[in-house]
């Protein structure tokens, strides 16, 4: 039997985060839970284009919000071939009706109680429509992802996870929606999973990924997890809270083990938008303090921000570059916020009659969907545009980077240096690959 995941890929996402610098978790993991007598192949379409040809047997389709027209496409392709075609994942999970018009299959909630049920009902043709999963799973003896299905194009291929879910409930977070409350992995689990990976070269050897929404969520378990890594001499990046840098332990256990990078929720410089998203754990007049202790550990700091929030005004928005400058944030990530569906703060501006679109596609974090509170739709488009470009001016820029000459170790320094410059580079060439779908400012504004 042979099955092909396929991890869908929409050019609106092009030059994100540099799309081919880190290899996603999913296909690779969902690979390793197939049988051995199953052949599997992964296939992510931001390396190459789908051969629609090939001799397959089931197709798996993992995909993002925004990329869910795509990913019908792809499933109505195969479909009309009389291929089967097996749906999962966030989207898939919260509307399962919808998926079902292109999918033979859906997979609703977390699959690893469900694949052995699945793959033995595609071999006595006997396919079900739906397979739900009514437990969480306890994240115990989890298989190492098969990293060797990995295409050659990814910069960086060591992706691991150690924890799902969040301990806090913001209200614009996809995350609580689908996985229930915070669970970790055992960490011998998690050691074999960084010690059993080779990869092509020194870098892929050296750099670790934790594909996880929050590693620190429980600070004790973090804290003997890093103990444990400190021997393994490896350089690793993750997305943590904030409030991690409240305990010194933990900050001085996560350098020691080789926390090169940390992506950081800031979210707003207004805390009364934080308060109304239900972002407790985030003190605004301390970002300053906060990103200097990671900056005294030599660990480069990554943060999200959003724009589009109730409190935020068209000159608010404006400030957001100098505050971004103040606070000695390393690299910026601004996006608009996005109501996706089956978050609270979708239910909220549901029942406000602010949501004007369902079209899935602008659900990128990079258009608007809703009504802003102060601002109309096309200042928030074009605020977003106009900071994007300060933010990324080559005087901001080069301030971000070599200010981190005199606070960063190496690895962080030139992991800065190299996205900086990238997204600086965009700039100066008039290339915005975030924004609308044709990445043209136009587009963005004017679109609705």
């Amino acid at each position: 039997m042979n099955v092909k995941i396929i991890n869908a890929w929409e050019s609106q996402y092009d030059g994100m985060e540099q799309s081919k610098s880190f290899a996603p978790l999913t296909a690779p993991y969902l690979a390793a839970l197939f049988p051995s007598d199953v052949n599997v192949t992964i296939h992510h379409e931001q390396i190459r284009p789908i051969d629609y040809d090939i001799d397959v047997d089931l197709i798996a389709i993992t995909f993002l919000i925004a990329n869910a027209y795509h990913a019908y496409e792809i499933a109505d392709r195969f479909r009309n071939r009389g291929v089967k075609v097996i749906m999962g994942g966030f989207h898939a999970s919260l509307l399962p009706e919808e998926v079902l018009k292109h999918a033979d299959s859906v997979v609703i909630g977390e699959a690893e109680n469900l694949f052995p049920i699945i793959i033995n009902d595609l071999k006595r043709g006997a396919l079900k429509s739906v397979y739900k999963s009514e437990n969480i799973h306890n994240l115990e003896n989890l298989p190492v992802p098969r990293y060797d299905l990995l295409e050659d194009d990814f910069v960086l291929t060591h992706s691991i996870q150690a924890t799902r879910g969040c301990p806090y409930k913001c209200e614009f977070c996809s995350i609580i929606s689908f996985n229930s409350g915070f669970r970790v992995r055992p960490i011998d689990e998690v050691i074999r999973d960084i010690t059993c990976y080779e990869g092509r070269n020194y870098l892929q050897n050296k750099m670790v990924l934790f594909w996880d929404n929050n590693l620190t969520g429980n600070k004790q378990y973090a804290k003997e997890l890093f103990r444990r890594m400190i021997p393994l001499k490896k350089r690793w990046f993750s997305q943590l809270s904030i409030d991690m840098v409240r305990d010194k332990e933990l900050m001085r256990l996560a350098a020691e083990s080789g926390c090169a990078s940390v992506f950081l929720g800031i979210e707003s410089f207004t805390q009364e938008n934080l308060k109304n998203i239900r972002k407790y754990q985030n003190k605004i007049a301390d970002y300053k303090k906060a990103i200097k202790a990671f900056h005294d550990f030599g660990i480069y700091v990554m943060a999200g921000i959003i724009i589009g929030f109730d409190e935020d005004t068209v000159e608010s928005i404006s400030k957001i570059p100098d505050i971004v400058q103040e606070v000695g944030i390393d690299m910026p990530f601004v996006s608009i916020l996005t109501p996706n569906y089956g978050t609270g703060l979708y239910e909220i501006y549901s029942r406000e009659n602010r949501i004007f679109t369902k079209d899935w596609s602008r659900y990128n974090a990079f258009n608007a969907v809703f009504h802003p509170k102060n601002i109309s739709v096309e200042e928030l488009h074009s605020s977003y545009l106009d900071i994007w470009q300060e933010l990324h001016s080559v005087p901001k820029t080069i301030t971000r980077v070599f200010k981190g000459i005199h606070k960063l170790w190496f690895w962080p320094f030139l992991w800065s240096l190299v996205e900086n410059g990238y997204y600086s580079s965009q700039n100066v060439m008039g290339n915005y690959p975030f924004i609308g779908v044709n990445g043209k400012k136009d587009t963005a504004v004017n679109k609705y």
